[in-house]
């Protein structure tokens, strides 16, 4: 499975190259700072098309064909970009991109757990930290390529780089489940009324999407609010390489944490942590401050993200996991779009303080909504312990009920 944490690493390394230089295509073309937001959200937008439409497949047999066309898009929707000068032509490129990302990570997330048998979270946790490593190096990797080229450069390198990732998959077969057509189409009408029905998958869902949407915000936003302040290239590719890395470090402490006081409740006040720096960051007078804050603000998402996943898989039944944690990342792409296409208007007509702001405040309000759906009870044992105690546990009452 080495090839899948390659993949994912060189894939974010390209996206959040991506994210890093907006500032600097903004700059060189002359886009409009309310555009930036169309670049950013057309990646989520095509991503939640990807994951609902396509990741099934992943499930029916093209596993590794899904895979195989997820590296492909992604390295055409890099190297695209490298070729692009007009506002559209980067919203396709990075449409492609966003799409490619949403074929890689299902097939890919499925392989592991088929395949690691008890060391299923230990192995999604290598993953993650895969996918993490990818978006805390390729920042200073980008803006060292831009400094020494043009903006152009980091693109085409890593659109290359990823290309390339496809020959060590040519001869990978993933591991394929049975599929009985007729069962799963009996489940799958019926799969997502059931969990939406239930008030604990909504609050989990809930607190995935806070976090998600927070994402869409900042990737319009991060660099062009520093790039405003007076941050140049470099510094701005290494503050995202500064919020990135806390998550890397402790990602696999992070879970242990959840598993030890319940994901619920870990990722809930993580997320409630996050609110106060978001509101702050457009009312910071200096560019350290805000890094400064990045760096809690990156320790407290390491526990959020692998909380909320736990989160909706203890609130959903075992029949149900898969959809449930497709459901949750369909939930959260949606998410991130909206916070992407409203944030860099909102940005360009009010200010950065204002933007920021209103984003915090979307984000406690979501998480209010979550809170008072399942309020967080913190459990005396730890969640492992629980269920080794009780067993199966029995199916949650809906909303309906």
């Amino acid at each position: 499975m080495r090839q899948l944490y390659l993949i994912a690493a060189v894939t974010m390394a390209g996206v959040s190259a991506v994210f890093a230089l907006l500032a600097e295509l903004e700059d060189r073309y002359g886009l409009a700072t309310s555009t930036l937001g169309w670049i950013a959200g057309s990646a989520f937008v095509a991503a939640l098309v990807a994951q609902l439409w396509l990741s099934r497949y992943a499930d029916r047999g093209y596993a590794t064909r899904l895979l195989r066309a997820g590296v492909v898009a992604s390295a055409v929707g890099l190297l695209w970009f490298a070729a692009s000068t007009e506002l559209w032509q980067f919203i396709a490129a990075r449409s492609l991109l966003g799409a490619g990302v949403g074929m890689i990570i299902p097939p890919a997330r499925r392989a592991i757990v088929i395949s690691a048998g008890s060391n299923q979270g230990e192995q999604l946790g290598v993953f993650y930290s895969a996918y993490l490593a990818g978006f805390v190096f390729g920042p200073p990797v980008g803006g060292l390529l831009t400094v020494l080229g043009d903006v152009r450069l980091p693109f085409l390198v890593f659109g290359l780089l990823t290309a390339a990732s496809l020959f060590t998959i040519l001869r990978m077969e993933l591991p394929e489940a049975e599929f009985d057509p007729d069962a799963s189409d009996g489940v799958d009408r019926r799969v997502l009324r059931r969990l939406i029905a239930d008030r604990r998958i909504v609050a989990a869902l809930l607190v995935i999407v806070s976090f998600r949407y927070s994402i869409g915000v900042f990737e319009p936003l991060w660099a062009t609010h520093l790039d405003d302040l007076g941050a140049g290239t470099i510094l701005i590719t290494l503050s995202l390489t500064g919020f990135a890395l806390p998550m890397l470090l402790v990602a696999r402490h992070a879970g242990r944490m959840s598993d030890r006081f319940g994901p619920r409740w870990v990722s809930l006040l993580a997320a409630l942590a996050t609110v106060p720096m978001m509101a702050t960051y457009g009312y910071s007078p200096t560019i350290w401050l805000i890094l400064a804050m990045a760096i809690p603000h990156g320790l407290m998402e390491a526990m959020l993200s692998p909380g909320s996943q736990a989160a909706i898989a203890d609130a959903s039944q075992e029949k149900d996991a898969a959809s449930a944690q497709g459901l949750g990342e369909a939930a959260g792409s949606a998410a991130a779009a909206v916070g992407a296409f409203t944030a860099a208007p909102l940005f360009d007509w009010l200010g950065a303080g204002p933007a920021w702001l209103i984003a915090a405040i979307t984000m406690l309000v979501l998480l209010s909504l979550s809170w008072a759906l399942d309020p967080p009870a913190r459990p005396t044992k730890s969640v492992a312990t629980k269920r080794t105690a009780l067993g199966p546990q029995p199916e949650q009452p809906s909303v309906d009920s």
